[in-house]
C-alpha cells in the first residue's frame, strides 16, 4: 500500500478505515523503524521497516530498475493500493509521472487510487500525464467533485465524499463523565513548505496564529479547558500548539490546557470527540468534526477544505486564511454537518472498485 505513514493524523486515519473495512485482508505498508510501534496497533498492517539495510537495497535496485524495491518486493501482492488526500501536486521542475508510479503501473495489473484530490496544479501538460496514468489502472476515486471534473471522460474516474466519514461513530459521548468542557484545537504551521500549498500562504501566518490565539482566548475566558490535537509533528504542528499554548498561558494563567504531544491515534480521535467545540485547521479536523456532530470554526488553508465544504457543507461556519479579512470570534457561529449519516453513505464509495475487485 502506497502512502502517507509519517504519523500524520489525516493519512493514519484512512489507514484506519481501510483496515477496518476489509479485516480479512493483508495489507502492506513501508514506514521507518521509528514508527513501527506507531502501526502495530493494526492487526492486518504488516510494516516492512525503511532500515538501513531496505535503504541500500532500494539503491541498488535504483540503479537498475525505477520501481526500486518494489522491484523485490512486487510478487507479494496481488494489487497495489495508493491511498491519501493531496497525493498529485504539481512540481516545480517535472510535470511528468513519478519514476515509481510509472514502474507500478506498469507491473501491476490491479491498482487502485482511493480518497485523493488531484493539484494544485497549473499546467495541462501535467494534468494530460495523469490522464493517461488514470486511464490505464484499475480506478480512481477522489474526494471532491473539481478533481473529477478533470477527468469526467475516464469511466474508471469517479467521486465519493472523504474515506474518513467512513469512520465508525459507535461510541457515544456521556458528556456527564467529563469532568470539564472543553475546546479541541488543531494547527498547523503556514511557514512549513509543503508543494501542495499555496507559497502565499507563508505571509499569513502571524496573523493567523493572532487569529487562533484570539479564539482560544476567547474560549478561555468562558470558561473551557483548551486541548490541542496535533495532527502532524513532522510539519510542526506540535510546534505551533505548544508556543499558542504558552501565549494563552500568560494571559490567562487559570487555564487548563494540554498538548496531546504522544498520544496515539485512538487517543486524539476521542479528544476530538468528546469536545465541546472544534476549531479546525486541519482538514481532517473538519471531517471529524462533521463525523461526531462537534460544532466547528474551519480556518480554511489550502482549496482541498474549500472545495470539499463547497461539495458537502457550503454552510460550514469557516475563515478562509488567504483573504486576510479581519477576525471576530464568534462562538454563536459554531456549527457542524447535521445529515452525516446521508453523507457516509456515499462515502463508502470510496472503495467502489477495490470491493469489486475483492469480491
Amino acid at each position: 500500500m502506497k502512502g502517507y505513514f509519517k504519523a500524520n493524523l489525516g493519512d493514519d486515519l484512512f489507514l484506519k478505515v481501510l483496515a477496518d473495512r476489509y479485516p480479512n485482508e493483508k495489507f502492506e505498508i513501508l514506514t521507518t523503524p521509528e514508527l513501527y510501534k506507531y502501526y502495530a496497533s493494526f492487526k492486518n498492517v504488516h510494516i516492512v521497516k525503511q532500515n538501513f539495510l531496505f535503504k541500500v537495497v532500494d539503491k541498488m535496485l535504483l540503479f537498475f530498475s525505477s520501481g526500486g524495491i518494489y522491484k523485490l518486493l512486487k510478487h507479494r501482492y496481488s494489487a497495489v493500493i495508493e491511498i491519501g488526500g493531496s497525493i498529485f501536486p504539481q512540481p516545480k521542475d517535472d510535470l511528468s509521472l513519478t519514476k515509481e508510479r510509472k514502474f507500478l503501473e506498469k507491473n501491476f495489473k490491479n491498482y487502485f487510487v482511493i480518497g485523493s484530490n488531484f493539484g494544485p496544479y497549473s499546467s495541462e501538460k501535467f494534468i494530460d500525464n495523469y490522464k493517461d496514468f488514470f486511464k490505464k489502472i484499475s480506478g480512481t476515486v477522489f474526494r471532491d467533485r473539481k478533481s473529477k471534473k478533470l477527468f469526467s471522460d475516464l469511466k474508471n474516474v469517479t467521486y465519493a465524499p472523504d474515506v474518513v466519514l467512513n469512520l465508525k461513530n459507535n461510541e457515544k459521548t456521556s458528556y456527564e463523565l467529563i469532568e470539564k468542557q472543553y475546546v479541541a484545537v488543531s494547527v498547523i504551521d503556514l511557514g512549513y513548505s509543503d508543494i501542495s500549498r499555496n507559497e502565499n500562504i507563508k505571509n499569513f501566518k502571524e496573523s493567523y496564529e493572532a487569529n487562533i490565539l484570539t479564539a482560544i482566548v476567547n474560549f478561555a475566558r468562558l470558561g473551557y479547558d483548551i486541548k490541542f490535537v496535533p495532527f502532524s509533528e513532522k510539519q510542526n504542528d506540535l510546534t505551533i500548539s505548544n508556543d499558542l499554548a504558552k501565549k494563552l498561558k500568560v494571559i490567562n494563567i487559570e487555564t487548563n490546557i494540554e498538548v496531546l504531544a504522544k498520544a496515539n491515534i485512538d487517543e486524539k480521535v476521542k479528544t476530538i470527540r468528546e469536545s465541546s467545540y472544534l476549531i479546525s485547521t486541519r482538514y481532517h479536523s473538519m471531517i471529524l468534526g462533521w463525523v461526531f456532530g462537534i460544532k466547528q470554526e474551519v480556518f480554511i488553508y489550502a482549496d482541498k477544505t474549500r472545495n470539499v465544504i463547497e461539495d458537502l457543507f457550503p454552510q460550514q461556519y469557516a475563515y478562509d486564511i488567504l483573504q486576510d479579512q479581519d477576525y471576530t470570534f464568534n462562538l454563536d457561529s459554531f456549527n457542524t454537518m447535521n445529515h452525516v449519516e446521508d453523507i457516509r453513505k456515499n462515502a463508502e464509495k470510496q472503495f467502489y472498485f477495490l470491493d469489486h475487485f475483492l469480491a
